[in-house]
Parts: C-alpha cells; structure tokens; sequence
C-alpha cells in the first residue's frame, strides 16, 4: 500500500512540475511578445533599396544640387481643389524642409566642395531630385535618383519607408539624414 502512495505522490508531483514549467514557459512567451509589441509601437524602421547605375566613379563629381522633392497634394488632402487648412499648409512645407536638412546634412560631411539647392548643372554636378510616394501619421516613403549633371542621366536610385511616424518634423530630419548617408556611401562605388 505505502508503495501506491509513493508512486501516486510522484505521479502528481511531475504533473504539477510539467504543469509549473508549462506555466513559466507560457508566462515567459507572454512577457517577451508583450516586450516586442511595446518596442515595435516606439520604433522607427527605415527600409531602403539603393541602386547605382553609373558608368563612371562617383567621385568624380564635385557639386550636388538638391532640388526640392515632388510631394502631390493628394497625398494630404480629399481634394487637389480645396482650400488648404493649416494642416495641409505645413505638409507643403515638407518638401523645402526635407531639401534644406540633407544640404545641412552633405555639407557637414563635406563629400562635395560645393553644394546648393540651386543652379546650373556642369558635367561634375549631380542632381538630386525625388518624390514624396506616401505621406501620413505612421509612414512616410520617398524615392529619389541623382543625375549627371551633363547628360541628364539617372545615375543612382534609392527609396526610403519612415515607419512608426508620430512627429513629422523628425521624421524629415531622419530622412533627410538617411539620404546624406547613401549619397556618402555611393562615393566609393
């Protein structure tokens, strides 16, 4: 008789052990997809595809001029016809804010001797130039390509998505930075 106690006692110590450690490893998967959850609401992803298609090294040009981005009204508001709230005036003054941080940003890099966001194009002159693909509170996605400033010929390509956008003026700033650094990187190609 003391021997069926023994093996029912220890029978129902590992059910409870098995069921303790399927507990803890339940708990412990909650605790880590709630972690997760938590820091992907806070994060902010920028996904990029960078594509270089010039002839010649890209460190023989010597100037860049960055032309304001294409950001079409539709993107921000019901209608191109309406009147513009002051919350679609400030999503048109993306595009002058976006162009002025990457000049801030290629500057203090000094990859160029000369940079602006105006001017004659030469044969040592890129040209950047883009557009805005889709703007709103939690994305924003841009696609831009530098020209030959001679021939007028796309030498480079890239696309950028700002996830998880909650403040549009760093957001700008992210991008803008994002888009000095593959211009920086492309120098070496």
């Amino acid at each position: 008789m003391t021997t069926i106690a023994a093996t029912c006692n220890l029978m129902w110590s590992d059910a409870l052990s098995g069921s303790f450690s399927r507990l803890c490893r339940l708990l412990s998967g909650l605790f880590l997809i709630a972690l997760t959850a938590g820091c992907a609401a806070t994060s902010t992803t920028i996904l990029d595809e960078e594509v270089v298609s010039n002839q010649k090294h890209m460190a023989t040009y010597k100037a860049l001029i960055i032309r304001d981005f294409e950001l079409k009204s539709e993107l921000y508001t019901g209608s191109p016809d309406a009147k513009l709230s002051d919350r679609e005036r400030r999503y048109a003054e993306i595009p002058p804010a976006l162009a002025e941080n990457i000049e801030r940003y290629v500057k203090a890099r000094t990859t160029f001797p000369n940079v602006a966001r105006n001017g004659k194009p030469s044969d040592t002159t890129l040209v950047l130039k883009g557009k805005f693909i889709r703007v709103s509170r939690f994305r924003i996605s841009i696609s831009g390509t530098l020209h030959d400033g001679g021939s007028d010929q796309e030498v480079a390509y890239f696309r950028q998505t700002l996830w998880d956008v909650f403040d549009t003026t760093e957001a700008i700033n992210l991008l803008a930075r994002e888009v000095a650094d593959f211009i920086d990187r492309i120098q070496y190609k």
